[in-house]
């Protein structure tokens, strides 16, 4: 994935530009958090 941000608002966004799948979104969410755990 070329953008990674930590910012939620921005997830949706960058969701939507790479074609609106959600479930890479939901995906980036849990990585996002296994990192932090």
């Amino acid at each position: 994935m070329i953008v990674v941000s930590n910012d939620p608002n921005l997830w949706p966004t960058i969701s939507f530009f790479r074609g609106g799948s959600y479930v890479d979104a939901a995906c980036l969410t849990i990585v996002v958090y296994d990192w932090g755990v």
